[in-house]
């Protein structure tokens, strides 16, 4: 076993130091050995037509390990996958050791069993409110993935696997958490490379957007990481809960969601709530109403002391694979380390007139995801969910006679652009170099837009579609196209 020397300790014990090259934190206290490998990578780091490959990997690596007298189980997060056992310390060394072998020399021989598997589990799945916001920020990349849902049509492709397994699962992108005594003997050599970098890139404009799938309202916005987070959510959820449950019983509960984005020193907050039939207006004007108000009192001394007081009374009960797992996630986010000490210091500096600035900026890129046909009455503009125009701007098709396309639908296609107007009059736009999906459906072709739209080209529906159908083929890459029916499985 190769130790580094200590770099700080916290008043909870925790070493950080290396194993073998392998960052580390280490509690150590008597009783059983709880041991996690965090990995950074999870379901955002895909691609649409890779959807889920992480979640496979982990499966496969998993399957090559031991059962026995000890716990052990494995879980893939937005950005995180993560091993972990707990047990007798050499019973948790060798599942470290095999989950680590399951990485360096992945095995594909349970591939079809696995992916039938994986299947089986996502069976009931399906997104929510949260899912939605998401994918109108982040469109059908990144954190918008999670509209995506089920296994993508080359996540199981033997090549597609053994890239993404090489290329996120490397020593600089990993931290092994121990709380207990550590394994005697324990060397775990993962392989080394860099951490990819992910681009984040917001495709949809702030503002007020409508969802078809009927879900919200959710309000987003973007927050610098650090301890304006937990006391300007908790601010705002605790007032809206006294507005909105206790004065007027609009909503059961608020829920908030918070996701940090690695390498860019922020994270997404997602506020949603479980609403009453009929409010979802009020509620969401409540929800933007609060937010601009913060660009005025930021937060008050007594919200700040009230946070304080919840994070004294919290550490004295504090579970240390629940701090662990925090400053794991910090680290694989680029982040330092920091004890409580730190961190209630950093949050007790907190002044109002700065919290005040940083949520102006929030509301600036915020985004409130209603139902559609709820127009709410806020201060923030009309917002899109995908790249859209009120004007028809390419030669739109003539509709055959006795197409099915809907009364009023028109396609458009310029070389490089295509567009579609719907019923309502909404112009939806994808350029053929942001393509990032092709469902193939005999001579129909639905087309996935990075921005989140999805156009169906189909030339029973508009007469000249089989010239934009030869130029979709031409232009998007063959790796981006599937059978459409076998990935929703309507074979």
């Amino acid at each position: 076993m190769q130790d580094a020397a200590v770099e700080s300790t916290s008043p909870g014990a925790t070493t950080i130091g290396t194993l073998g090259g392998l960052r580390l934190l280490h509690v150590d206290q008597p009783g059983r050995t709880k041991a996690t490998l965090h990995v950074g990578v999870g379901w955002a780091d895909e691609t649409m037509a890779t959807r889920g490959v992480t979640h496979l990997v982990e499966h496969l690596v998993m399957h090559g390990t031991s059962r026995g007298r000890f716990e052990s189980n494995a879980a893939v997060l937005m950005h995180r996958t993560a091993f972990w056992a707990a047990g007798r310390p050499e019973l948790v060394a060798t599942f470290l050791r095999e989950v680590v072998a399951g990485i360096t020399s992945p095995s594909f021989e349970d591939l079809e069993h696995e992916a039938k598997v994986l299947a089986a589990e996502q069976s009931e799945a399906g997104f929510g409110p949260h899912d939605a916001a998401r994918h109108t920020r982040f469109g059908n990349e990144g954190p918008g993935l999670s509209m995506i849902w089920g296994t993508g049509p080359q996540a199981a492709e033997r090549d597609v696997l053994a890239d993404h397994v090489r290329r996120w699962f490397v020593r600089d992108n990993a931290v092994l958490t121990v709380v207990g005594p550590l394994p005697e003997g324990l060397d775990l050599d993962l392989p080394p490379g860099a951490v990819p970098v992910r681009p984040f890139v917001q495709t949809s404009r702030p503002g007020v957007v409508g969802s078809s799938e009927g879900a919200g309202p959710v309000l987003s916005f973007v927050l610098p990481d650090g301890p304006v987070v937990p006391a300007l959510v908790g601010a705002i959820c605790t007032r809206l809960e006294d507005e909105l449950r206790h004065g007027q019983g609009d909503v059961y509960s608020l829920e908030p969601d918070v996701e940090r984005l690695p390498g860019t020193g922020r994270v997404l907050v997602q506020l949603g709530a479980r609403v009453a039939p009929g409010a979802q207006r009020a509620v969401a004007e409540a929800m933007a109403r609060e937010l601009a108000r913060r660009t005025e009192v930021g937060v008050t001394d007594d919200e700040r002391s009230e946070m304080l007081e919840w994070w004294d009374a919290g550490n004295e009960e504090r579970d240390p694979v629940d701090d662990l797992d925090e400053a794991a996630a910090r680290l694989l986010a680029g982040l330092p380390v920091l004890t409580y000490a730190e961190a209630r210091a950093e949050a007790a500096e907190l002044e109002p007139a700065a919290v005040a600035v940083i949520a102006q900026e929030a509301l600036h890129g915020a985004q409130l995801l209603v139902p559609s046909g709820i127009e709410p009455d806020t201060a923030l503009p009309d917002g899109t969910g995908c790249s859209m125009s009120r004007v028809m701007t390419t030669p739109p098709m003539r509709r055959r006679f006795r197409a099915s396309a809907a009364k009023g639908s028109a396609l458009g296609f310029d070389g490089q652009r295509v567009e579609f107007r719907d019923t309502d009059g909404d112009v939806h736009t994808i350029e053929l170099g942001e393509v990032v999906g092709v469902g193939v459906d005999g001579r129909a072709r639905q087309l996935f837009g990075a921005r989140g739209c999805f156009i169906t080209v189909d030339p029973r529906d508009f007469s000249g579609a089989d010239a934009v159908v030869t130029a979709i083929d031409a232009e998007v890459s063959a790796d981006l196209r599937f059978d459409l029916k076998a990935w929703l499985g309507q074979d």
